[in-house]
């Protein structure tokens, strides 16, 4: 007998996408023999709320989609009440939870509710929140161990010691609770990303695989071509996760995909779920060496599905740009974070020029290639005047290449990042242990001292009408920035400029194809 395992994969309303990480826990596992589902809490929701599609529309970060709720309709029934049937129906021999930290909220009351049903099915807690903050996480009640780490050697051995009724509180990478204490492991070491089983996700609701790409839904599927990250932005994890595993000695951080095992990739997934479209969820995708994109190149040509793909500004060049639009690249995403240089050296260690930005944007422009930006608003130390050298560089952009798309979010401090301390030694966190804040807040977790809270949300809901219309507005646009009566009505009336605009400007790029 194997084991059979249950994951909860903790969402927010009506997030789609497929996680890497869980599919490629359920390749190993099923590999090994032992049994795999997945629930998801993705489409439990009231019809009322705003799904993050309508959210960024309505910020004017992407195009409307009409069709959403034909791809991605709601569940009917309880989350709660489904959960409990599933596992009464499945009898999994263990749970695991992968978990972010903005959804720990939302874990914590699963995994307590599970535990109050089901006392006797272990609970294993895992993903970048665990990692980060362990002993948060271990301290509770409703988590039986806790995965430290990537999970695809140490979660497998966990199972064949299920099944075959052995201890396995020496697991690596495992944190076990037994009646009068907390075994402790080391982390395992790293494994090639080349050695690994592809993927799986026939486990996932059939409605995950759909998203949103200008203004139509897809089917698609994600490919990851690398795990990890050599850069050391503050706002992020990964600086800390490098440390992490270098400080134990499990390997290096960030590896790649050889481009023929890249290619593997592709053709199991396009065999086993048929995508309208392929999503490429590496950070830098462009960042493979020479041989690989040589390689990329030349198979992809024979696919002829159109996809999509996230890389640094530095990595873009007009050749390689070229080559992939020839084979069906349909957009780029890149990450400006922040538009006044010095600020965005020191405070956020990114360290590039505007000045590379429009040259970059240059190419994609002239090869008719569009991009979503990401922004970033709400930083520590940070000031309205700043926030508009962030606007300033996406109008530049924007006016070179009228296909882009800005977006813009909130920061938020998470746990182990270098920005979270910097927040706690300045005051400016509460007492809370774990950030709530969600992709499309617009107020900020932090205790500015100011009126600065309130500045960032008057921000958020003006960032792309600054950017998108004539300094001509501006008048307009401070009165817009207000939640009144006054506001919301310049608010609507700009919004509809805003999109003639966009119309017109669409109808003379279609004229000159």
């Amino acid at each position: 007998m194997k084991s059979k395992v249950l994951f909860i994969y903790p969402t927010q309303f009506r997030i789609t996408g497929l996680p890497i990480g869980l599919a490629s826990l359920s390749a190993v596992l099923k590999e090994h023999g032992h049994s795999v589902k997945i629930f998801d809490t993705a489409f439990y929701g009231s019809e009322t709320e705003k799904s993050q599609t309508i959210l960024r529309t309505e910020r004017l970060e992407s195009k409307e989609v009409k069709d959403e709720d034909t791809f991605t309709p709601l569940n009917t029934t309880l989350l709660e009440k489904d959960l409990i049937h599933y596992i009464h129906e499945y009898k999994p021999d263990l749970i695991g939870f992968s978990i972010l930290e903005t959804l720990y909220g939302m874990s914590l009351d699963l995994s307590r509710l599970i535990k109050k049903e089901y006392p006797d099915i272990p609970i294993v807690a895992g993903g970048v929140f665990p990692t980060l903050s362990p002993d948060l996480v271990i301290g509770e009640d409703s988590f039986d161990l806790l995965c430290l780490g990537e999970g695809e050697t140490s979660i497998l051995q966990l199972c064949d010691r299920l099944a075959e009724k052995k201890p396995y509180t020496n697991i690596e990478g495992l944190w076990t609770k037994t009646k009068d204490t907390i075994i402790k492991n080391e982390p395992s070491k790293l494994q090639d990303l080349n050695t690994l089983p592809i993927p799986d996700f026939t486990e996932f609701d059939s409605r995950l695989f759909y998203k949103p790409m200008q203004g139509k839904m897809y089917k698609m599927v994600n490919i990851a071509t690398s795990r990890g990250c050599p850069n050391q932005c503050t706002y992020c994890g990964s600086p800390q996760l490098k440390r992490f595993y270098k400080d134990h000695n499990c390997g290096l951080y960030y590896r790649n995909l050889s481009g023929k095992r890249i290619i593997e990739h592709i053709h199991y997934q396009i065999e086993n779920h048929s995508p309208d479209f392929i999503y490429f969820s590496t950070e830098n995708f462009l960042a493979m060496k020479e041989v690989d994109f040589k390689i990329f190149v030349e198979e992809y040509a024979k696919i002829k599905i159109p996809f999509w793909i996230q890389t640094r500004i530095d990595t873009i060049t007009k050749e390689r740009i070229r080559a992939l639009k020839e084979v069906g690249l349909y957009w780029l995403t890149l990450g400006l974070e922040h538009g006044n240089e010095e600020f965005r050296k020191k405070v956020l260690k990114r360290n590039y020029s505007n000045q590379l930005f429009i040259e970059r944007m240059d190419i994609l422009a002239e090869l008719g290639m569009g991009a979503s930006l990401n922004n970033i608003i709400g930083f520590p130390f940070e000031t309205r005047e700043l926030i508009f050298d962030t606007i300033r560089i996406n109008r530049q952009l924007y006016a070179r290449n009228p296909l882009l798309e800005s977006n813009v979010c909130v920061f938020t401090p998470f746990r182990g990042c270098e920005l979270y301390s910097v927040c706690k030694e300045n005051g400016l966190l509460g007492d809370a242990p774990y950030t709530t804040s969600q992709d499309q807040d617009e107020r900020s977790v932090l205790n500015f001292k100011d009126d600065f809270g309130d500045t960032i949300v008057r921000m958020v809901r003006t960032f792309n009408l600054y950017v998108k219309l004539p300094e001509s507005y501006y008048d307009d646009l401070e009165i817009a920035e207000e939640s009144t009566t006054e506001g919301d009505r310049m608010h609507e009336k700009l919004l509809n400029i805003c999109h003639q605009r966009e119309q017109e400007a669409q109808r003379t790029l279609n004229a000159r194809k």
